[in-house]
């Protein structure tokens, strides 16, 4: 028999449901902030649901997908609980991203003071002076993590950069937000993922853990993104996870999610 083990993570309860393509069993269990994999507590529970025995191992050897979504991301965000980031930009562009209240409340919380503004048109001897003058006042200032944006993201501006330290939508705004989202987002969310891909190895269990997208497909931790960017699958996150699963267990014809 092959089943399906869907796990919505919520921040204060983690639903279990496992689907045998002829019944469901649903289990809840406390979300532990301090270990997220405790998740696999409330797997072991169904596992005595199903057998009459805690079964953990069995359970998930005869499982063929283990489908996880989550609102740890979202949480963070809102919490503003996450990485601080330093921008560099070739001017003030961070103006363009105070465009509301709620705009600017959001790029000051997860941004602030920590940007530097820099002259893409200097030689590469003054821009690499430059660039260590900034990352210094960057880093001293608590930035944990960069994000780069400068010129249309075509022009060569973004690539000296990055050629010299270490997005291609050529709205820079846009490309902005979703480099400091993923940055802010993806230390907790990647955390958690990669623990939970790692307990079901230690188990033995062939096939990886699988991440709901906006999509409504669901793709490999390593393929998945906190936001979107571009062409990419953003992670979905609490209730849209488990209506993903309606035509998988229900067959519904023609549906279809949409999530922007």
């Amino acid at each position: 028999m092959e089943r399906s083990i869907n796990i919505e993570n919520g921040g204060t309860l983690t639903d279990i449901c496992v689907w045998d393509g002829t019944e469901f069993t649903v289990t809840k269990t406390l979300t532990t902030p301090f270990d997220l994999r405790r998740f696999f507590d409330g797997i072991t529970t169904a596992s005595a649901v199903i057998y009459g025995r805690p079964a953990l191992s069995e359970l998930l050897h005869s499982t063929k997908h283990v489908r996880c979504s989550t609102t740890q991301g979202t949480n963070a965000l809102v919490e503003r609980r996450g990485t601080r980031i330093g921008l560099i930009t070739d001017d003030a562009v961070v103006g363009e991203l105070r465009g509301s209240a709620a705009e600017r409340a959001v790029v000051d919380d997860l941004v602030g003071d920590r940007v530097a503004a820099i002259d893409v048109e200097l030689s590469d001897k003054e821009l690499v002076g430059t660039l260590v003058g900034q990352l210094n006042r960057l880093t001293t200032d608590g930035a944990a993590r960069l994000v780069v944006a400068a010129g249309n993201g075509v022009d060569g501006a973004e690539r000296r950069i990055r050629r010299i330290l270490f997005t291609t939508d050529r709205v820079r705004s846009r490309r902005i937000w979703s480099s400091v989202l993923n940055s802010f987002l993806h230390p907790t969310v990647e955390r958690f993922l990669y623990n939970a891909e790692d307990r079901l190895r230690s188990r033995r269990v062939k096939n990886p853990l699988l991440i709901y997208r906006n999509d409504g497909a669901s793709s490999r931790v390593a393929k998945s993104v906190a936001s979107r960017r571009g062409r990419e699958r953003k992670m979905l996150s609490a209730v849209l996870g488990m209506l993903a699963m309606l035509p998988v267990v229900f067959g519904v014809a023609g549906w279809a999610m949409v999530s922007r």
